[in-house]
């Protein structure tokens, strides 16, 4: 009997690992090599990233001007699926039974959303039968899983051609161009994708992701080269921009954060999702 419970406290705490985003996740359980989308049981679409290397930038923004610090190369050394838009009212309503955002629209991007709201969601939608027997486990990405997607290959501020004059034709944000200023979020997939078939990585929400950021201290760069989830600190880091933020913000390498509990409707999240064999 004792065995048997030691037993399940170990699975336990491996799906907990899994959850948290820890680094070690992937060392206890054996995941599949990821190939071809996957439309999950809450009709939900996953594209795979592969395995890869890239230029990571850190930011942190001084006097309203941009600065970008020396890029640094990381190693992401397992594939994984991710959501191919933000998680949507509809889809956080199935899984939640409510919809906090303050922008009503099935196909609109949640927002309103802590990041403990966020994880929950996760946590929920991996304990769904039809997700549990498919062995689909998921979670918040990391930072580094955030902006390699977001990145799709290329190496500059922009997943576009580097032009901030055509971020209007990729995400959903305040354009100094065009004076264009949404007066709130639009659908999902309503602009350009990336490279990669990933939509609104830039603009629309803020995406939660899994590092944590210390209070007291401005951005410290981790230059790691491994995919290391940064978890030294009482907040959480959410990327990308918004919708009422101009192409400082809307870009690959756009860095916040706030409290656990912080709420705010330019911020909701998308989820990242692992298959165990």
């Amino acid at each position: 009997m004792r065995k048997n419970i030691i037993q399940l406290y170990a699975s336990l705490l491996v799906v907990m690992m899994v959850m948290l985003g820890c680094s070690s996740r992937t060392e206890a359980v054996e995941f599949v090599q990821v190939e071809g989308d996957i439309v999950n049981s809450i009709g939900m679409r996953l594209v795979p990233v592969k395995a890869g290397k890239f230029l990571m930038y850190g930011k942190v923004f001084l006097d309203a001007q941009l600065y970008m610090p020396k890029p640094f190369q990381v190693m992401i050394d397992k594939d994984y699926f991710l959501g191919q838009f933000d998680v949507t009212q509809e889809e956080y309503e199935k899984v939640i039974g409510r919809n906090p955002s303050a922008f009503k629209g099935n196909r609109h991007p949640v927002e309103m959303v802590s990041w403990n709201e966020a994880v929950e969601f996760c946590r929920k939608l991996s304990e769904l039968p039809a997700e549990k027997a498919a062995g689909r486990v998921y979670s918040l990405p990391s930072e580094r899983e955030w902006q390699y997607a977001a990145r799709a290959g290329s190496d500059g501020l922009f997943y576009h051609d580097g032009d901030e004059t055509k971020l209007a034709e990729y995400a959903v944000c305040r354009d100094n161009y065009t004076d264009a200023l949404p007066s709130g979020t639009a659908e999902v997939g309503s602009k350009k994708p990336n490279a990669w078939g990933f939509y609104d990585m830039e603009g629309n929400v803020w995406q939660w992701v899994a590092d944590a950021q210390s209070e007291d201290k401005a951005y410290v760069e981790n230059t790691s080269p491994k995919n290391v989830v940064w978890t030294d600190g009482s907040m959480r880091v959410f990327l990308g921009g918004g919708w009422a933020n101009d192409f400082r913000m809307c870009n690959c390498t756009a860095r916040y954060w706030g409290y656990p509990t912080k709420r705010c409707n330019d911020v909701g999240f998308r989820v990242k999702c692992m298959v165990a064999k």
